[in-house]
């Protein structure tokens, strides 16, 4: 068909074709899915907001990890920022950081309560937790990637991150060449974590951590 060119469409004894009406003319209406068979938008999103906490004197030093303990659900996570303090002035140092899967869940620490964008959506399963420096569990699993960020509150690389809302760390194209999948899956018994590489007490962060459940 040509551009601005029209069909008559009679959908017979099956499903009545959705249309919308632009131009003076109808259109027919399509809704995309996901690989998944969700449609795109469909899924509600959760997010962890792990407050601004303090490094820690002690190599591979676990600051949070979050547990799919739920049979059939699956977690997506589609985004982490981690969000340097820049409020807190410390001699601040370069940190590397290590983002690693977990084959069991978290112990002790601080439990973490996600928070809903929609308020009407459904409460998140009461299987799927985070915990801020977990003290036992969250074993090490397969490395994911590492990386480094500065916690002098003064360094404009520092003060850049922090104030466009955190250092990204889940882009969309970590799943290159399957876009239509973003993020990392976290099937039942899966879990991931962040671990502070570097043994310092020389600075604070926080993470806002996006995730969808299928």
């Amino acid at each position: 068909m040509l551009a601005n060119d029209s069909v008559t469409v009679t959908p017979g004894s099956g499903a009545t074709v959705a249309t919308h009406a632009a131009g003076g003319k109808e259109h027919q209406v399509i809704m995309v899915a996901d690989p998944d068979g969700h449609l795109q938008g469909s899924k509600p999103i959760y997010l962890y907001n792990i407050p601004s906490q303090v490094h820690v004197n002690s190599a591979s030093t676990v600051h949070w990890d979050i547990w799919n303990g739920d049979a059939s659900l699956l977690v997506r996570v589609v985004s982490i920022r981690q969000i340097p303090n820049i409020t807190t002035a410390v001699t601040g140092i370069v940190f590397d950081w290590l983002l690693e899967r977990t084959t069991s869940v978290g112990t002790g620490g601080v439990a973490q309560t996600a928070w809903l964008p929609d308020l009407s959506q459904t409460a998140l399963d009461a299987d799927i937790t985070c915990r801020s420096k977990p003290t036992g569990g969250a074993a090490q699993g397969t490395d994911l990637f590492n990386y480094s960020l500065s916690s002098e509150e003064t360094a404009a690389a520092t003060i850049q991150i922090a104030s466009q809302g955190g250092l990204e760390l889940v882009p969309q194209s970590l799943t290159i060449p399957c876009p239509g999948q973003p993020g990392i899956l976290l099937r039942p018994s899966q879990g991931i974590r962040c671990v502070q590489v570097t043994a310092s007490v020389a600075g604070n962060t926080g993470w806002l951590i996006a995730f969808t459940v299928e």
